[in-house]
């Protein structure tokens, strides 16, 4: 549709595309094809001369999807050009670089650090296969650090006195200091080690004095009615109590106590006039006192918080020294580790050289939303070499061309992933010469486009450090010929008085416009082609996970089929919750409320009166634990469903601690059906996709790990916190005709024909729970874990904050309206008159930003529509039951085949031995693979054949060394110990003869694993030593057959097959000739001896011949 039609802002794409000798710094608008741009600059930088190649670039982006998409567009555009280009040196280019762009730096920010890390392990001390944690591994280990952290403090008495102190002012250790942690960790690299000084004595004999001064004002009441009815001598006596509780305290730790618990109302308008001789002058004492109290009590607050801040900081420190010992690096430590080698002022110079003259152009996307040290490692690489590290980013000169930035700083949404704006305005600032604006938008129609330029023209005002100037986007595509372009539900605020629930009203709305898309065909653009809208065309974007509970209910009573798309919301569904809730009750068989919830849940399947008949006729129902395995067995004789569902939770609460929790949830999912109970629920596919999931996490987990079912437990609990973050996005089937839900953050850089942004927050937001910030200027972190509990500076810290998440929100809502394509629905449903500071959030700003623009404003309250039946489930076409049973049969015998044949059964299908003779051991070892216990697999079929090949997997075999205590080790493994010496002579017959020595000066792989399809089977099998040399590879297969020189030839024959099994393999797999299998009998008293296959090809064609065999007759082992 826009094909013929020049972009408002060409100029401005042929100066990226063109202009290599300059530093630019694009600001590229919502949909203003950012990444289009990037390629024709990559592709041009390219093609310019032989002195840029793909060696030469590293690309940054923000996720992995885009490095990958990336790459793929590249690729793309590089083969287009190669088809129509006739000029020979330009051809060899793009050639070369499509040779060269897989290994290509194309990748996140982590992955280019990653890429610089492995380069230099050694300078930056770290071992050369150092190992990156992903998150679940961090948190893991993150965990395990802290809980070990925690009992020695707890334990510790030179701390005994400031906990209890901090308790006696409301600081839980158990609770506040994990967040705090976490917190902290989050930016470790901006925290030094401290000092943890001994709380000083706390000297409350001025607060007792002034208190006793202040009290005895109550005896200046001069009234002529009763005193205690008066307020003020109410509140004198108030702090009569303090004064007496603080000189009765026993210690310092009671007196705090009675501090924190004191409450003195305002004095302000406290007494009356003509009861008291001088009202105004006690009112002001009172009123100072409060002040001196609060004063004292923040005070005591701050050096508590301070102290413990410091000693979690240390943790955190020591933390991340420990796993960088231990070879360990996660995210975060990887930015930091490339920052620190290349600023090494030892080290450094160096290594900035090396980069230097490696990476001639760095290009970074999404600069806005990009981690804070991204600008130092760029500026560090892209500096003149002899610059001094020593300044700032800022003053760090570059040389001119070497970066390349893009980004839009209206979509900067990632603060809490340490992306500043402020930063991105610096940089922007200091490239001012090199900008470069890309405002024609290729996403959305004109309506679209110019609704949002109206509404956040207005809201999008410039602030210093936190807020860009608004830049307009120009529309270039048609209008949609069907649909509103813009809907705004609940337009007309909600009168007070009306008791509608806010959000019900508006998910109601949300999933009848969903439903009145679908009925009147909303146009949707398909590749330039116009169509009616489908339920998969439509997304419902909200700002955070919990604002999708009502929308979910009103779809489901409507029959909307949707699909969630965050990994978080998966640990919310129902399916998994009632499963961990049945993890929960195996965990801890005294958590009577667990066990009921999972009995009920639809895993056990007992409805209430199951549970009510049960409990009565047993009186210690729930104390199933204590109820041996014969009694569960006869309780549940009858079938009883509650007594089945208690035995299988006391089988599984016995095997909790030999079982890992993912080995316990697959148990339970197996033994109760849950994958089939899926078909009974609203979604069954998203509800396997979801089961199915969690178990993958379950066992990632565990790999990680390896802790009992309670850590499991607590770990999930953090994925189902808010404010987790998504260590995985769901991804939907392209064939799954439903509405997406998902949050903002998870839309960034996607598109949707139909975008409907709901649940936007209908009340200022209240920062709960620990926060940790970290002031420009200051040297130390401010903490503030509540209203009452926080560092002198926190409050400070919090305002400023406050400016910025203000101003982040409304870059927030014009992510998600920016990511509608062809229509765009907002839902601002809210209550009239709201309060100074519930004015100020998104959705009551959008509807008032919104007044007197063009838009559709529809009200849905009175519209009950439903999706037809048929349109959810579709029509399901059932066969006759002769066909149908044919089919099951069919089915069950496929279920029977083995697919995968064995080199072994190859080998053994053509010997003419007795079927009742036992297999040659020589053949073992590819036999039922998948049947062998993990180590024993690709090993040789004997005790002594397993312990030799074992050694011959992992030893030097050019020197041999440890080859003693190596054969020792795996012969005890294999219980023959006795036979040590046999295992190391025959592995030393291999090393020493001369075929292996002048094998492996080649590149050469042990133990592989080869598999390849032919026709309808996969063969397979375990090659002991492959090589590979100019003509092809050479197979090496070792024997321990204690044979005669006589016997070789007929031992050969034996194995010919098998050998000729792996050649195959290798040469579908590889695509590279075999031009000889060799088997080596070991010995024990001399070196080995090789002996080929003879007639290679005809052993390789039999092999095809016993496959087409064993296809047709279509049974096998």
């Amino acid at each position: 549709m826009t094909s013929n039609v020049v972009p408002f802002d060409q100029e401005a794409r042929d100066v990226i595309a063109s202009n290599y000798g300059e530093t630019l710094f694009v600001e590229a608008g919502a949909g203003c094809g950012k990444t289009e741009a990037l390629v024709r600059r990559v592709t041009k930088l390219l093609l310019s001369s032989d002195e840029v190649s793909v060696d030469n670039l590293a690309v940054i982006t923000f996720t992995n999807k885009a490095a990958t998409e990336l790459r793929h567009r590249i690729r793309s555009r590089l083969e287009d050009l190669s088809i129509n280009c006739s000029e020979p040196e330009e051809l060899k280019r793009i050639r070369l670089a499509l040779e060269k762009l897989d290994g290509a730096a194309i990748s996140t920010l982590h992955g280019f650090a990653r890429r610089l890390l492995t380069e230099h392990a050694i300078e930056a001390g770290l071992p050369p296969s150092f190992e990156v944690l992903d998150e679940i591994s961090s948190q893991v280990n993150f965990l395990a650090r802290f809980e070990r952290f925690l009992d020695s403090l707890l334990l510790d008495s030179s701390w005994s006195r400031t906990l209890l102190i901090g308790d006696a002012l409301g600081i839980d250790p158990a609770r506040h200091l994990l967040p705090l942690a976490t917190k902290l960790h989050e930016i470790w690299d901006l925290l030094a080690p401290g000092i943890t000084l001994e709380l000083e004595s706390i000297q409350f004999d001025e607060l007792i004095a002034d208190g006793l001064s202040l009290a005895i004002k109550a005896d200046t009441f001069v009234g002529v009615s009763d005193s205690d009815s008066d307020s003020m001598t109410e509140a004198l006596g108030i702090v009569r109590s303090f004064v007496d509780e603080l000189k009765s305290g026993f210690d310092d730790i009671q007196q705090v106590s009675a501090l924190a618990n004191v409450k003195l109302p305002s004095g302000k308008r406290r007494g009356r006039k003509e009861n008291w001789a001088d009202i105004q002058n006690i009112r002001s004492e009172y009123e100072q006192y409060r002040e001196q109290i609060a004063s004292f009590r923040n005070q005591l607050v701050d050096v508590v918080l301070r102290r413990l801040t410091t000693c979690v900081t240390n943790f955190v420190l020591d933390g991340v020294r420990e796993q960088r010992n231990q070879g360990c690096l996660d995210y975060h430590d990887l930015l930091v580790s490339a920052r620190e080698v290349l600023s090494d002022p030892r080290r450094g110079p160096l290594i900035r050289e090396k980069l230097h003259n490696q990476y001639k152009h760095l290009l970074i996307d999404e600069f806005q939303d990009t981690d804070p040290l991204q600008i130092e490692i760029a500026t560090l690489i892209a500096s003149p070499i002899d610059t001094q590290t020593s300044s700032t980013w800022q003053a760090t000169p570059t040389l001119p061309g070497r970066l390349f930035f893009v980004g839009d700083p209206k979509q900067s949404i990632y603060r809490f992933r340490r992306a500043n704006i402020s930063l991105y305005l610096e940089a922007q600032d200091k490239y001012a010469d090199g900008k470069v604006q890309l405002s024609t938008n290729f996403r959305s129609t004109p309506e679209i486009i110019n609704w949002i330029n109206a509404v956040f023209g207005k809201l999008i005002s410039p602030r210093l450090n936190s807020q860009p100037p608004y830049s307009e986007l120009v529309p270039i595509r048609e209008s949609a010929p069907l649909g509103n372009a813009v809907t705004v539900l609940g337009a007309e605020p909600h009168p007070k008085s009306d008791k509608v629930d806010v959000r019900s009203a508006e998910a109601h709305d949300v999933t009848q416009t969903v439903i009145q898309a679908i009925r009147e065909g909303w146009s949707v653009n398909d590749n330039d082609i116009w169509r009616k809208a489908k339920f998969s065309d439509i997304a419902v974007l909200v700002p955070t996970r919990s604002a999708m509970n009502n929308i979910q209910q009103d779809f489901e009573k409507a029959g909307v089929s949707y699909r969630l798309t965050s990994s978080n919301i998966v640990w919310r569904s129902q399916e998994i919750r009632d499963l961990i809730m049945c993890l929960r009750a195996i965990n801890d068989p005294s958590d009577s409320l667990a066990t009921v919830s999972a009995l009920r849940s639809s895993i056990y399947g007992c409805g209430d009166d199951d549970l009510y008949l049960f409990k009565i006729n047993n009186p210690k129902a729930w104390d199933w634990v204590s109820v041996t395995a014969k009694e569960h067995a006869t309780r549940t004789k009858d079938g009883n469903p509650v007594a089945v569902g208690l035995a299988h939770l006391a089988e599984l609460h016995a095997n909790r601690t030999t079982m890992t929790p993912s080995e316990l949830m697959g148990q339970i999912i197996q033994d109760r059906q849950i994958e089939e109970q899926c078909a009974t629920r609203r979604d069954p596919r998203e509800s396997l996709r979801r089961i199915r999931y969690a178990l993958d996490q379950a066992r990632a987990w565990s790999d990680s790990d390896n802790g009992l079912l309670q850590k499991f437990l607590s770990w999930v609990d953090q994925q189902t916190m808010e404010n987790a973050r998504s260590v995985e996005t769901i991804l939907s089937e392209d064939d799954d005709d439903s509405v997406q839900l998902m949050t903002i953050h998870a839309a960034k850089g996607l598109e949707f024909p139909i975008a409907i942004i709901a649940g936007l927050p209908l009340k200022a937001r209240q920062e709960n729970g620990v926060r940790v910030g970290y002031p420009p200027s200051a040297d130390k972190p401010e903490v503030g874990i509540s209203k009452d509990l926080q560092t002198s500076g926190f409050e400070t810290w919090a305002e400023a904050e406050q400016l910025f998440g203000h101003d982040e929100s409304i870059r927030n809502l014009y992510v998600a309206c920016t990511r509608a394509c062809d229509h765009l629905v907002i839902s601002v449903h809210r209550k009239e008159s709201p309060s100074a500071s519930d004015a100020r959030t998104a959705r009551h700003l959008l509807a008032e930003a919104s007044q007197g623009v063009e838009q559709t404003e529809v009200d849905q309250s009175s519209q009950a529509n439903q999706v037809n039946e048929e349109k959810t489930k579709g029509t399901v076409l059932r066969p006759a039951l002769t066909e149908w049973q044919n089919r099951y049969n069919q089915a069950i015998a496929r279920s029977h085949q083995n697919r995968f044949i064995s080199a072994t059964y190859i080998s053994q299908a053509v010997n003419s031995v007795n079927s009742d003779a036992p297999l040659d051991p020589g053949l073992i070892k590819d036999a039922s693979e998948s049947e062998l216990p993990i180590q024993g697999r690709g090993r040789y079929g004997t005790a002594l054949g397993r312990a030799v090949h074992a050694v011959l997997q992992t030893i030097d075999l050019r020197t041999g060394k440890g080859l003693t205590k190596l054969a020792a080790i795996h012969a005890e493994a294999e219980g023959i110990s006795e036979l040590s010496g046999n295992v190391e002579s025959l592995v030393k017959s291999a090393i020493q003869s001369p075929e292996l020595q002048q094998a492996i000066q080649n590149r050469h792989w042990r133990e592989l694993h080869v598999a390849c399809p032919l026709g309808d089977q996969i063969i397979e099998g375990y090659v002991d030593l492959v090589y590979e040399t100019a003509e092809g590879l050479m197979v090496v297969d070792y024997k321990t057959d204690q044979i005669q020189q006589d016997e070789f030839n007929a031992k050969v024959n034996h194995y010919r097959l098998q050998g000729a099994t792996y050649a195959v393999a290798l040469e579908k797999a590889t695509r590279l000739p075999v031009i000889q299998v060799s088997f080596a009998f070991l010995s024990t008293n001399s070196d080995a001896i090789f002996v080929p296959l003879p007639d290679l090809p005809g052993a390789i064609a039999e092999v095809h011949e016993v496959i087409e065999r064993e296809a047709e007759a279509d049974s096998h082992p």
